[in-house]
């Protein structure tokens, strides 16, 4: 079974390996009107390539998966359930989540467009602005967006599986089961997961993070400032160790 640190590298490379040829992709078709006609490129032309993305997050989502399964053997002594209904359900709205990335690709060029007219740049400067918004090479741009993506998905993945886990064990011996938040304990974690109780509360409880009420660490109905590269942990317990 592989470590938390192992899943993380390893979803790092898929995800870096699956936005990368997708990146590709979306370049040839922004900047194809440039590169025929010499006219701005086409920031809305990141849409015919959602269908690519679609498949690249099934791919993302079955690594993602594999860890959620690591998590809950880590977690319980009760057989991992491949489709168990609280995991597949945590899961489809991690998928929510990552399809929506071209949105964030599309803004990122409109911007960088606009910054570069109203800065006086022709044609051949805003081509040129918009290639290095979508140059994987050159850039810690995409390699540090992979990162985020694989430390927050690693993290969800492991709340998800570990509460699924309890979920389960809780079900199958009827024993109630309780939960601790876990924060790293180092200068990186942000204040809101400090002040997160560290007292065991219910399966079915949410944790008080900020603002924002929380089933576990990387819940991915929660706000972004609260799971983005979060590396806090999820932790089982019958209620009677602190």
């Amino acid at each position: 079974m592989a470590t938390r640190d192992e899943n993380e590298k390893s979803l790092f490379g898929v995800v870096s390996d699956q936005l990368k040829s997708w990146l590709s992709k979306v370049r040839d078709v922004v900047m194809a009107p440039w590169i025929k006609f010499k006219i701005q490129p086409d920031p809305s032309n990141v849409y015919t390539t959602q269908d690519a993305w679609n498949a690249s997050v099934d791919t993302i989502l079955t690594e993602i998966g594999k860890i959620s399964l690591d998590a809950w053997s880590q977690a319980s002594d009760v057989p991992p359930v491949s489709r168990h209904a609280f995991v597949m359900a945590e899961l489809a709205q991690v998928r929510n989540l990552l399809v929506r990335i071209p949105d964030e690709v599309h803004d990122l060029i409109v911007a960088k467009i606009i910054d570069t007219v109203n800065g006086g740049g022709d044609n051949e400067a805003v081509a040129q602005a918009v290639e290095e918004v979508l140059n994987w090479t050159g850039s810690e741009n995409w390699p540090n967006r992979s990162r985020v993506i694989a430390i927050t998905e690693t993290t969800r993945a492991y709340g998800a599986g570990t509460l699924g886990a309890g979920l389960e064990q809780q079900r199958v011996t009827g024993k109630p089961l309780m939960k601790r938040w876990v924060n790293e304990h180092d200068s990186r974690v942000r204040l809101t997961h400090r002040e997160v109780s560290n007292a065991p509360i219910p399966l079915s409880g949410l944790f008080r993070v900020g603002n924002s009420d929380m089933m576990y660490p990387g819940d991915p109905s929660a706000p972004v400032g609260e799971v983005a590269g979060c590396r806090c942990d999820l932790i089982i317990t019958d209620g009677s160790h602190g």
